[in-house]
C-alpha cells in the first residue's frame, strides 16, 4: 500500500512540474550586439599614387607633363617681332654651375626623359629644330631665368642645364653656339628649339624647322669641334680644292698665350688634315697667316686663329670664316 502512495505522489509532482514548465514565459536573452564594423575599403588605386594629375606630379616621382601634341597653326609667328630689334650674335661658352633642380627625370606623354646632369662630351645629336618666339618671351625657364627670345639660347629635353652647344644647319651649313637654358621641345619630333635670334641666325625663320647636328661643348676645354666639322655636311657651297702641304704656309705646332680671345675652325685626328685646313684658309685668306696657329691638345691637332684684341674683332674673323669659307667658327678666351 505505501508502494502504490508513494508511486502516485511521483507522478502528481512530476505532472505539476510539466504543467509549471509550460505556463512560464519564455526566457529573454540579451540581444547581440552587432560586431563593429570598419569603414568600407576601396579597392580603387589612389588617385596620388597611380593617376597622376595632368601636369602635375606622382608623390615621390617624376614631374609629369601632357601636351597636346598637335602644332599651332594660328598666326605668323614673326608678327609683332620689331626686326630692328638687335640680336645678339655669339655666346661664349664657360663654366656654370648646373640648376639641380633640372637633373631630375620626368615623364612627357608616357616617356621618361633623364636629364644629365653634368657635362659629358662627346655628346652629337641630329634631328629637326624649331624655334619660339615672342608667345613665351619673358617666361620663366627651367634655369629660372627669364626667355629672351633675341639671345643665342635654346631648348633640349635632356642636356645640362645650362650648357653650350654647336648648333649646324645642315641644309645651308651655318652654324652658331647656343646657350641651353629650358626644356623642350614637346609635343612634336624635334630634338632642339632655338630662340628667335639663333633661328634667324641659322636662317630656319622662313621655313620654321630645319635639320640640323648640334655637339654639346666642355667650356674647359679647346676642342668642341668633332674631326669632321671642318666641312659642313650637305653645304651647297663648293669646297675648295685641298692644296698640296708646303712648308711655306703651315707651321709646326705651337702653344697659345696664355690670355687672349682665340677663333678655333677645326679639329683633327690626323695632323695632316690640320695642315691641309692651315693651306685652304692661307690660300683663300693670305693675310691670316700670322694669326695661324695648329694647337696639339693631347687627343686632336686644332687649328686657331688668333689673339684678337677684342671679341668685336673674333666676331667678325668668324663671320668671315663662316661666309668664304664656310667654316664653323668657335670663340674662346684664355
Amino acid at each position: 500500500m505505501f508502494f502504490y502512495l508513494q508511486r502516485l505522489c511521483i507522478i502528481i509532482l512530476t505532472t505539476w512540474l510539466v504543467a509549471c514548465s509550460s505556463s512560464m514565459p519564455p526566457r529573454q536573452t540579451a540581444p547581440t550586439a552587432p560586431p563593429a564594423t570598419r569603414p568600407a575599403t576601396s579597392t580603387a588605386p589612389s588617385p596620388s599614387m597611380n593617376n597622376p594629375a595632368v601636369n602635375g606630379s606622382v608623390i615621390g616621382g617624376p614631374k609629369v607633363i601632357n601636351i597636346d601634341p598637335k602644332p599651332e597653326t594660328t598666326g605668323n609667328p614673326t608678327d609683332g617681332i620689331d626686326p630692328n630689334t638687335p640680336l645678339e650674335t655669339t655666346v661664349t661658352p664657360k663654366l656654370e654651375p648646373i640648376v639641380k633642380g633640372t637633373t631630375k627625370p620626368y615623364i612627357v606623354n608616357g616617356e621618361t626623359m633623364t636629364p644629365m646632369s653634368e657635362v659629358s662630351t662627346p655628346f652629337t645629336q641630329t634631328g629637326h629644330a624649331s624655334w619660339y618666339g615672342k608667345k613665351f618671351h619673358g617666361r620663366k625657364t627651367a634655369s629660372g631665368e627669364p626667355y629672351d627670345m633675341f639671345k643665342l639660347t635654346a631648348a633640349h629635353r635632356t642636356l645640362p642645364i645650362p650648357s653650350y652647344v654647336r648648333i649646324t644647319n645642315l641644309s645651308n651649313g651655318k652654324t652658331l653656339m647656343a646657350r641651353v637654358n629650358d626644356r623642350g621641345p614637346f609635343g612634336r619630333d624635334r630634338i632642339i628649339d632655338l630662340s628667335y635670334a639663333a633661328a634667324k641666325q641659322l636662317d630656319i625663320i622662313r621655313h620654321g624647322s630645319a635639320q640640323v647636328q648640334i655637339s654639346l661643348i666642355d667650356p674647359s676645354q679647346p676642342t668642341p669641334l668633332p674631326a669632321t666639322a671642318a666641312q659642313p655636311a650637305n653645304s651647297n657651297a663648293p669646297s675648295l680644292p685641298a692644296p698640296p702641304v708646303t712648308t711655306a704656309t703651315t707651321s709646326p705646332v705651337t702653344t697659345l698665350e696664355t690670355s687672349g680671345i682665340y677663333l678655333q675652325v677645326g679639329a683633327f685626328g690626323q695632323e695632316e688634315n690640320a695642315d691641309r685646313l692651315q693651306q685652304r684658309i692661307f690660300s683663300a685668306l693670305p693675310e691670316t697667316q700670322s694669326l695661324l696657329n695648329k694647337v696639339y691638345n693631347g687627343k686632336t691637332f686644332q687649328i686657331v686663329l688668333g689673339p684678337y684684341p677684342d671679341h668685336a674683332l673674333a666676331a667678325q674673323a668668324a663671320s668671315q670664316m663662316r661666309d668664304k669659307l664656310q667654316l664653323p667658327a668657335l670663340i674662346f678666351s684664355r
